[in-house]
């Protein structure tokens, strides 16, 4: 094989090898990069928060995703400049699980400023599929009685969490903060 280098440029390889080297990478960045289905659609006077997440139940459990580490935490993180938490946490949702989660309302603020929603699938939504990010190993709904079986990325939110669950508390109330 013969390898060559342009100035100012890496050495390439072959003009097959390097196609078969850049296909499956810019496949991967449009896949990341693609709208799809993340754009918000929270309508309305937004809250402002460092970042957000949602708490999701179906009759399977509580929705949580599994970083890379191998740790379980509620599907959020880190707001963009100008968005509001909602859209966090809409967003977030979206990259870490595949699924459009409208936020609802506010269920509690924590110390670090996490605006944690109540949040329902809408009708637009698919099943869990998250696309490919490189931020979560899977996303599945877990049961109360099943928290123990796992690492928690928040480990002070476990207990609350799965208060929470139990007792229905994912359902519209007042605000409380930190847990």
């Amino acid at each position: 094989m013969r390898t060559y280098t342009r100035p100012g440029s890496i050495a390439l390889l072959g003009g097959q090898a390097a196609r078969c080297l850049l296909i499956p990478i810019a496949l991967l960045a449009l896949a990341a990069c693609s709208g799809g289905s993340d754009v918000c659609p929270f309508n309305g006077k937004g809250d402002q928060a460092p970042s957000a997440g949602c708490f999701a139940t179906s009759a399977e459990g509580l929705l949580l995703v599994q970083g890379l580490d191998g740790r379980v935490s509620l599907p959020g993180g880190s707001s963009a400049p100008g968005e509001s938490a909602q859209c966090t946490a809409f967003r977030e949702a979206w990259e870490e699980t595949g699924l459009r989660l409208q936020p609802r309302e506010l269920l509690r603020v924590f110390d670090t400023g996490f605006h944690l929603y109540r949040c329902e699938r809408d009708e637009l939504s698919g099943e869990i599929d998250p696309p490919p990010r490189l931020e979560v190993q899977a996303a599945f709904y877990l049961r109360a009685d099943q928290f123990d079986r796992h690492v928690w990325r928040f480990e002070d939110q476990k207990e609350l969490l799965r208060r929470m669950l139990l007792s229905g508390d994912g359902e519209p109330r007042a605000v409380a903060s930190n847990g």
